[in-house]
């Protein structure tokens, strides 16, 4: 455990001096733009002037903002993002930074993080000043093929061509009568209602995106509530406010507020908003300086700490993490095989070493992630793949050290890498959402058996993801055994007898390929009678793997069953999800018992019932999802 600890702390550490460090170079590079903007003291120019000078009409600030015109590449580039990025918003009941705000609104209008490897806050922000520039740039994005054929009915073949293909339409088009009455009558189809549900979710966000920057906490002594828009503090500017236009002198002040504070937070989005418009990098520079003086001093208790708004950022660059895993998990199942085969037997230091490594570093992420959402990460599909994949790597890790097989080792680190994989594909490269980002819990969600029952079951299925990898290696290698018998050719290789000195070395390797026929029939003999003992291996790291999914899986499903009686009313409705799991588990039952009454061919049945087992699983955790409507179309 020492060992563990020492590395999960190093992790940490290493994290939080990047942290840190981006923070002081951000905040380093808006004071030597503007020296004082962000000293506590700064004395503020009395509201009235500034007010009228910056401020012609703070009721109509996003109109005045709509017909911008497209800012040069100088302007994106003398811009400084760094420390806004920083700042925290509230967006769907969660505390995030606005990169983690940005990244996830432009994923929910365009279908990915960024647009052609733009900074997403400044896309972001884009959007929301000048949403006139964007009407007619084709961003939204649809997913589904059966809308996108479907769309281009009502345009040329050459850019019905182009949406079939791209998958992406401008707000414009969407906000034509013809398309919503179309969108309207696709809604009534009960397997496109909600691809048409997100098409307007995708609508809405864009259209929503100034609105939606909710960046000033609730006032003190409030930790918790509802995050204002800066310009909700307008009416805190007293008779200011009045000047500017008299109807809001029947607006009543925020209570909690000083004009002062109001008046620093309207300067700053002011002349970020205003800036941005004109194209203006300084005044842009100088809102962006004001805003992060001031927003985190209104309330320091409700704000989130610069620590844990720094490391959001680094989890935002790592992909949550998955980049990380995939590279660590894939060097360790790359050793465990170069192990198991006899290729190397000292292989197995590093293999162990590494596999270690990503199991550390997995649940350095996973701490990380709990620790920003307050909650543990087990909610959906992206936090469901990744807790898997760790609660059987690490149970991989106890029976390797124990068992030193190189087998479990071997199994555990390939569903770490396929897990991690997925988690990093299916998001970021290929655009779909799978709950990547943070957000809160349902409210049935909210329930000490949500982690009972789902830690169970999403071990039982890293469990059963281990068994695939052995029966899958346990069928492959014996197909290449029956295509390349001993004794019949002279094969090249390693000779019986340094193969049977690697195969129980240090490395308590397996010699899989041991007795490659060298010497004709002298070798044959002690090289089948390894390759049998190889097979007999991955069958019973086969079976201790197999029978512990098996019992998981039927405990995570009664236990879901009185999660559903507590929650729902009833224990068992069948459920397209509760369906299919007992059909999952039924498999297994199977496989388990023909142990029993199979006197011939046990392994052989063992494998191939794994492998459909396995296929039968991913249907139920995965596709279940998408092609079924049930109670469960969270997990």
């Amino acid at each position: 455990m020492n060992f563990f600890q020492k590395l999960l702390g190093i992790g940490l550490l290493v994290t939080a001096v990047f942290s840190v460090a981006t923070i002081a170079r951000a905040e380093m590079m808006v004071q030597q733009a503007h020296p004082g903007a962000l000293r506590p003291d700064r004395r503020l120019p009395g509201p009235a002037p500034l007010v009228v000078e910056h401020l012609p009409s703070l009721t109509r600030l996003k109109e005045a903002l709509a017909a911008a015109p497209e800012p040069p590449a100088e302007f994106k580039k003398q811009v400084h993002l760094a420390v806004l990025k920083l700042l925290a918003v509230q967006n769907n009941d969660q505390i995030k930074t606005l990169d983690s705000w940005a990244r996830q609104s432009i994923q929910t209008i365009c279908g990915f993080s960024s647009i052609n490897g733009e900074n997403p806050l400044y896309t972001a922000l884009d959007m929301a000043f000048r949403p006139q520039a964007w009407q007619h740039r084709d961003c939204i994005y649809i997913q589904t093929v059966p809308i996108r054929q479907r769309l281009g009915q009502l345009v040329a073949p050459a850019e019905a061509k182009r949406i079939l293909w791209q998958g992406t339409v401008s707000p414009a088009f969407l906000a034509s009568e013809p398309v919503g009455a179309l969108l309207r009558h696709i809604s009534s189809d009960a397997a496109l209602n909600s691809s048409v549900a997100q098409i307007s979710n995708a609508l809405y966000v864009f259209k929503h995106l100034f609105a939606a920057l909710r960046l000033v906490p609730p006032a003190p002594p409030a930790t918790r509530g509802t995050w204002l828009q800066p310009l909700q503090l307008i009416a805190n500017l007293g008779p200011a406010a009045a000047k500017m236009d008299p109807r809001l002198a029947r607006l009543q002040p925020r209570p909690g507020y000083s004009s002062r504070q109001a008046w620093t937070i309207l300067m700053g989005i002011s002349q970020l908003a205003a800036g941005w418009r004109a194209r203006n990098a300084r005044s842009v520079n100088t809102g962006i300086a004001q805003l992060a003086a001031v927003l985190p001093r209104v309330n320091p208790a409700a704000y989130p700490s610069r620590l844990k708004r720094g490391v959001e950022i680094w989890y935002n660059r790592l992909f949550n993490g998955t980049i990380v895993g995939v590279g660590l998990y894939f060097i360790a199942l790359t050793l465990f095989l170069i192990a198991a085969v006899g290729a190397y037997p000292g292989a197995r230091r590093p293999a162990l070493f590494f596999f270690t490594l990503a199991v550390a570093v997995h649940a350095a992420f996973m701490a990380v992630r709990w620790w920003l959402a307050g909650r543990i990460p087990i909610q959906n599909e992206f936090e469901s793949v990744l807790a898997s994949a760790f609660a059987g790597c690490v149970i991989g890790l106890i029976l390797e050290y124990w068992k030193k097989t190189n087998l479990f080792g071997l199994a555990m680190s390939f569903v770490g890498f396929l897990a991690m994989t997925a988690c990093f594909v299916v998001p970021y490269v290929l655009g779909h959402n799978i709950g990547e980002n943070i957000g809160r819990v349902d409210g049935v969600l909210n329930s000490y058996w949500l982690y009972i029952h789902v830690n169970v079951v999403v071990s039982s299925y890293a469990l059963i993801g281990a068994s695939f990898c052995l029966a899958l290696l346990y069928l492959l290698m014996k197909l290449y055994y029956r295509l390349r018998p001993l004794g019949s050719t002279a094969l090249a290789g390693a000779t019986a007898g340094a193969a049977l000195a690697g195969a129980r070395g240090e490395a308590g390797g397996t010699a899989m390929l041991a007795g490659r026929d060298v010497g004709g029939a002298a070798a044959a003999a002690p090289g089948r009678q390894w390759r049998e003992t190889f097979l007999r291996q991955l069958d019973a790291a086969n079976i201790v793997v197999l029978q512990m999914g098996f019992w998981f899986l039927g405990t995570g499903i009664v236990l879901g069953a009185v999660w559903a009686s507590y929650s729902w009313g009833r224990p068992w409705e069948w459920d397209p999800k509760e369906t299919f799991s007992l059909v999952t588990w039924v498999v297994y039952l199977i496989i388990v018992h023909l142990r029993f009454v199979t006197p011939k061919y046990r392994p052989d049945w063992t494998a191939w019932l794994a492998v459909i087992g396995f296929a039968v699983m991913l249907f139920n955790w995965i596709g279940v999802n998408y092609f079924l409507v049930g109670l469960h179309s969270y997990a």
